[in-house]
């Protein structure tokens, strides 16, 4: 692997507000060896000017789904994943040229994907994937038939998306099998959601005694549990009860968000995701009860981020986008304007995301001995955000593990 030095380069660290002026930086064996003030000459390294230029962690997004793809005439419970994958690979391609060098797949990529991005048969970020996401009977992600009942085996189907568990027995023996196939963290359904249609919004899932054994099993592992809840009162329960990160969470009150904060949780909103549905639902089949769900989800979102700032929650970065809404992806970018500032946000998606991912000090930081997954920005991004908005002709460099993609 060839030495690279990037000259006289501007860099934002992933943690400091401050940008540090004028530095080198050295990359060797896919991790950054050194950072200097001083000029760096090593004979043979390949070398990049970075006069003018912003260097920054790579971008992590918490809250992906690389498997929920489009594939025209079929939908997820029929696709055959020779055709998923693929489709798939568009899409993880595509946001690791938009700089995303990391992303928390949230239900669907397994260990097979995770492992094609990090041998490099597929040109995409690093996953760390969740497996199936746990729901109960009718919770959301159900999407079997309604025509149908147990013991009927087309009922009973869950492909690749979903586990349908009941009962402690269950839940225990289904975290313990996504972490048999690779999973590095476990998500479970706490409220219902928009696309499923059993479910509806305030629907609170799964029992106290459920969830407490889905958090026992995955701290048995080293790992801990993403949850998928809107309402205040749900994510209070799901704070008590061991639950890491909170995923969404657009009921979110004031007073909770302090609760949050005091137990050290994570909050993970997905802001983007609403406004895409909404310009694009209709072609994914969304019907109106859909999207009766969705404007009462969408209008509550900026106010939880709002009192998230305000109660100090260490806040990440998602986007939960589905399908051909992956363009879209940098778009949270310019909607977190709206309450939070450009500092805030880049390091949402940078080193507070890393530490979701308990990777602190190895991936969202340009520090000696982190992983080189590095972005060169035409332009300084804590003064201009809109620079990782939109396509990716503002990033003049994005590299992963010290390899140069794009």
């Amino acid at each position: 692997m060839t030495m690279i030095v990037i000259e006289n380069v501007d860099i934002f660290d992933g943690l400091s507000p401050e940008i540090m002026e004028n530095h080198h930086v050295v990359i060797e064996q896919g991790r950054i060896k050194e950072i200097s003030h001083r000029e760096v000459r090593l004979p043979g390294a390949s070398v990049i000017s970075g006069q003018g230029k912003t260097l920054m962690p790579g971008l992590i997004d918490a809250h992906y789904h690389a498997c929920l793809v489009q594939v025209s005439g079929y939908d997820l419970a029929t696709i055959p994943p020779s055709l998923l994958y693929p489709a798939a690979t568009n899409l993880l391609e595509a946001s690791l040229r938009r700089g995303f060098t990391s992303v928390r797949d949230a239900g669907g990529a397994d260990f097979g994907l995770a492992e094609a991005t990090r041998t490099g048969i597929i040109n995409g970020p690093r996953i760390f994937c969740s497996g199936r996401p746990l729901t109960q009977t009718g919770g959301h992600g159900d999407m079997r038939s309604r025509s149908h009942t147990e013991p009927c085996l087309c009922a009973s189907h869950q492909g690749h998306m979903v586990a349908v568990v009941d009962g402690e027995d269950e839940i225990r023996k289904a975290v313990r099998e996504e972490f048999r196939k690779g999973a590095h963290q476990i998500k479970i359904m706490l409220n219902g959601g928009i696309s499923s249609e059993t479910d509806p919004v305030w629907l609170c899932q799964f029992t106290d005694a459920e969830i407490r054994a889905a958090v026992d099993e995955a701290n048995r592992r080293r790992s801990y549990v993403m949850a998928h809840v809107y309402q205040d009162r749900q994510i209070r329960k799901a704070v008590d009860l061991g639950i890491r990160t909170i995923e969404h969470g657009n009921f979110l009150t004031l007073d909770t968000a302090h609760y949050m904060t005091d137990k050290d949780v994570f909050l993970v909103p997905t802001l983007v995701t609403y406004k895409a549905l909404r310009d694009k639902g209709r072609r994914f089949g969304f019907t109106d009860e859909q999207f009766r769900k969705l404007d009462e989800v969408s209008g509550a979102g900026l106010q939880s981020l709002e009192n998230a700032v305000a109660a100090g929650i260490k806040t990440g970065f998602g986007t939960d986008l589905i399908g051909e809404m992956h363009v879209h992806q940098t778009e949270e970018f310019l909607i977190r304007k709206e309450v939070q500032s450009s500092f805030e946000i880049l390091r949402s998606a940078t080193s507070v995301n890393a530490e979701i991912l308990n990777k602190t000090g190895e991936l969202g930081v340009v520090a000696e001995g982190a992983l080189a997954d590095l972005l060169l920005v035409n332009g300084n991004p804590l003064e201009d955000i809109s620079l990782l908005a939109g396509d990716s002709h503002n990033l003049s460099m994005v590299m992963k593990n010290g390899e140069i993609i794009s």
